[in-house]
């Protein structure tokens, strides 16, 4: 099943970007901002992954513990990180 439309509309850039990440890592359909890294099938091997992954396509450092996180938690922080970065 496929976000409707509507949903994928209020994904932010970075949920996007994430949820095509956690769909390729975790190997599924669908991925929602509420949808939880670890209640969807992730582990801490596919989280170092994630966290490599992240640093280098996004520039910021994400621990494997801030992972375990919703979609929307994840990716409010690497914003929230990013900006700290450049202010």
């Amino acid at each position: 099943m496929n976000p409707s439309p509507e949903e994928a509309a209020s994904l932010t850039d970075t949920e996007a970007k994430l949820a095509a990440w956690w769909k390729d890592l975790l190997g599924v359909e669908v991925v929602r901002p509420e949808d939880h890294f670890l209640e969807i099938g992730g582990n801490s091997l596919m989280a170092t992954v994630l966290s490599n992954r992240i640093e280098s396509e996004l520039g910021v450092e994400v621990s494997m513990v801030e992972l375990f996180n919703t979609l929307r938690a994840v990716a409010a922080l690497c914003d929230e990180l990013r900006q700290e970065q450049t202010a």
